[in-house]
């Protein structure tokens, strides 16, 4: 897995709307040698390969110089083409980085704080040359992402400040956008009182996600019955070495303690698809979804999280047909709606069959921040959630005012987001699949007829 920022491994369309990795398509089956046939003539200069996805059922090209000019040559000649686009952990509050709705750089309290003294603040990053690139002026895309043009209502959400600035100009903060830099949000918290919870030991999730801290258990995660894919390095605070906790490292961590502590003694498979920066691939988080899917009845996940996202507006066929193949072996998908206080659909979360998961605050109300629409069927808190973090990290922020270190962290954090209200569905979802339903059925009992349900939000889960 990659480390450190983004710069050389995602791309966006300008004006923001859809992220992807630079120099790749994705090309289904049938079409691959007339695809290739095509690149090859009209891009004499590109050293172009492919490989084999999803079985054979698509194809991943690499080595486009121009992968936005090469998509309109497919889709042009009748090919099925789209990029590979990247996804992103939905561990932080807004914006969503391809949005382009980057931080209100003047309003913005993380600005005054002693991070942006932080060298890498005055690195040659900031000059990189991507941002100027013809890329950015490419006609593609005009913002697709920012704005609520498809819903009505939505009680407190609609009137949350972040939706009177949606998608502001990319260029406001493009440190961000094209390194993935900033702070973390999670803060050290004590752990939670201990609650007597039934094991449900027969239960079998699957998370994918930065993975778990690869030195010592944490605190809530000793004991706990989780196998990690043998070629994970494993989810480490400060993969960059700048003395500061990346932006989401201990994200998938942090996901794996709330259901523990929720639903303990469940099997877990956990897969590292997310880098500590947040960001993974659609190709690769739909070949490890495959890969389950093809897995026998005993081994197979009953339930998966997803606790990330991204927009697009042309969909995401590759990632829609790996969680079809879940869904039609019987296992249930659960998915982050996402943190940017809108209704324009994110992936996953909006695929068909998947139980997109938007989040409440401490009082059981919307989060202002929680993503809504039609196409949001449950929310749980995901508030100022505690859960398992890494243990004996102290990065180089200093105390505050009142003495509170900010990133002094020894085994427990707070975070919010709805990466941490779509585990807390897991893990009711869980609860009921030990107790003999199907996870389908669960899904039925659970979100198709709870109550109460919050409207655009859907049903309220409250493990």
């Amino acid at each position: 897995m990659a480390n450190g920022p983004w710069q050389a491994r995602v791309q966006f369309t300008p004006g923001g709307g859809m992220a992807f990795r630079p120099g790749e398509l994705l090309v289904r089956s049938g079409m691959t040698e007339s695809a290739e046939a095509i690149l090859t003539e009209s891009f004499p200069d590109d050293a172009i390969d492919y490989s084999e996805l999803l079985g054979d059922t698509w194809s991943r090209f690499v080595g486009l110089t121009d992968p936005l000019k090469a998509l309109g040559e497919l889709r042009g000649a009748g090919i099925f083409a789209q990029p590979n686009h990247v996804l992103f952990a939905m561990g932080c509050c807004p914006p969503h980085p391809s949005t382009g709705a980057a931080d209100d750089l003047e309003a913005n309290p993380f600005m005054a704080s002693s991070l942006m003294a932080n060298p890498f603040m005055a690195s040659s990053v900031l000059a990189n040359p991507f941002m100027a690139s013809p890329f950015m002026a490419s006609p593609f895309m005009a913002s697709a992402a920012g704005g609520c043009c498809c819903c009505g209502g939505g009680g407190a959400v609609a009137a949350n400040p972040f939706m009177a600035s949606a998608n502001p100009n990319p260029a406001a903060a493009p440190w961000f956008q094209a390194t993935g830099r900033r702070r973390s949000t999670a803060r050290p918290a004590p752990g939670p009182v201990a609650q007597e919870r039934e094991p449900a030991d027969r239960v079998r999730i699957a998370i994918l996600d930065t993975g778990i801290a690869a030195v010592d258990p944490p605190d809530g995660l000793e004991g706990m019955d989780i196998h990690i894919d043998p070629n994970a390095d494993g989810d480490a605070p400060d993969e960059d070495g700048d003395n500061y906790l990346d932006p989401v490292a201990g994200h998938g961590t942090f996901v794996a303690g709330v259901i523990e502590q929720l639903t303990p003694g469940c099997r877990f498979e956990v897969f590292e698809v997310l880098t500590t920066y947040g960001d993974g691939d659609e190709a690769e988080i739909a070949q490890v979804l495959w890969d389950l899917s093809q897995l026998a009845e005993e081994q197979r996940p009953h339930i998966v999280n997803l606790s990330f996202g991204s927009y697009s507006p042309i969909g995401m066929e590759v990632l829609a047909d790996a969680v079809a193949a879940l869904h039609e072996v019987g296992v249930v998908v659960v998915a982050s709606a996402g943190n940017d206080a809108t209704c324009v659909p994110t992936y996953p979360a909006a695929l068909p069959n998947v139980v997109s998961v938007g989040a409440l605050d401490e009082d059981e109300r919307p989060a202002s921040y929680t993503n809504y629409g039609s196409w949001v069927r449950a929310c749980s808190r995901g508030t100022d959630v505690v859960s398992s973090f890494f243990q004996g990290f102290n990065g180089a922020e200093p105390p505050d005012a009142a003495g509170a270190d900010p990133d002094n962290f020894d085994g427990w954090a707070q975070w919010s987001g709805t990466s941490f209200a779509a585990p807390r569905v897991v893990a009711a979802l869980a609860r009921r699949v030990h107790d003999g339903l199907s996870p389908q059925q669960a899904v039925v009992d659970l979100i198709d007829n709870g109550q109460p349900d919050i409207p655009m939000l859907g049903t309220v889960v409250l493990p």
